[in-house]
């Protein structure tokens, strides 16, 4: 595995490789397709290799969001990934929240897939917001999205 990581994922999600810019987007979809977790460390994986990156908070991120229903009626929150990656909110791939002690703020994260997270942009967490209800159990703001609440506080 590569001691240096040439590949670095910043904290706005765009990918860099030796510092630069992908521009192409069918290049950053290839790699986030091979991108996985081994541990504390992401790496992309091919049959030959595994390169290390570096990923400074999430290598994705939640961009929009669609809401379903299913033929009962129960409400399906659908969360889309800047390169169009579409996970639905549920207990496989919960939404949660973690302090960012650098910005003094708190970030709401998708679990999408082998184990990795996407960042909930701000505009996104909004509308869930927007959309929140308390929950009677616990007595916090949330959304329910199929048949789980997701606390927003």
């Amino acid at each position: 595995m590569s001691r240096s990581p040439d590949f670095h994922i910043d904290r706005n999600g765009t990918w860099r490789y030796r510092g630069s810019v992908i521009e192409r987007e069918a290049m950053v979809r290839l790699f986030a397709g091979m991108l996985c977790k081994r541990g504390e460390h992401h790496v992309l994986r091919t049959p030959e290799q595994e390169v290390r990156v570096r990923v400074d908070d999430a290598p994705f991120l939640i961009t929009d969001m669609e809401l379903s229903a299913d033929c009962a009626g129960l409400r399906r929150v659908w969360m889309i990934t800047d390169l169009g990656d579409r996970f639905l909110l549920c207990r496989e791939h919960p939404l949660f929240l973690r302090e960012d002690p650098e910005r003094g703020e708190v970030r709401a994260y998708q679990r999408v897939r082998c184990g990795m997270t996407a960042l909930v942009h701000r505009n996104v967490f909004y509308r869930m917001a927007e959309m929140a209800e308390v929950d009677t159990e616990s007595g916090k703001t949330g959304v329910c999205s199929d048949g789980v609440f997701f606390a927003l506080e």
